[in-house]
């Protein structure tokens, strides 16, 4: 079984010049936690996850003082205002540009070994630089679904 296989395609993707404020938006409507970044040329240029919004990992101990929102860090009495501010930002200032990604053709035991060994929880499907497809966490749920 390839990528081709479990992808989920058509992708919901978002463009680099959309404010954060947008990209949340759409990954709240749409129920996705992540968007692939396209540039002008509608190749891929990065992406944006739902952790990227949240709590820092480095600021955990500090988690009743200081927050980090995209960046930025703030106090639980600055949060709302911090919000806004980084709303107004372009995706393309804080998204991910180096993305791992893999062909059509990538068998399943190679993506899931390469998402294990880099701690992601889902993979770009491009074929000619072109985004094609998305394989997620869940997509291997649904494997396993339908193996039952």
């Amino acid at each position: 079984m390839q990528a081709r296989d479990i992808m989920t395609s058509p992708v919901i993707t978002i463009r680099q010049d959309a404010t954060v404020a947008e990209a949340a938006k759409l990954m709240l409507d749409r129920d996705v936690s992540a968007l692939p970044v396209l540039d002008d040329s509608e190749r891929l240029a990065g992406i944006l996850t739902h952790s990227d919004f949240g709590l820092s990992p480095k600021f955990r101990p500090l988690v009743d003082n200081i927050y980090s929102l995209l960046g930025s860090t703030t106090t639980p009495e600055h949060l709302e205002e911090t919000a806004h501010q980084v709303g107004n930002r372009q995706v393309r200032e804080v998204m991910r540009r180096n993305i791992i990604t893999v062909p059509e053709d990538a068998s399943i035991e190679h993506i899931a070994r390469l998402m294990l060994r880099a701690q992601i929880h889902r993979l770009p499907v491009v074929t000619d630089d072109r985004l094609v497809g998305i394989v997620t966490r869940h997509d291997f749920l649904k494997l396993i679904a339908q193996a039952a």
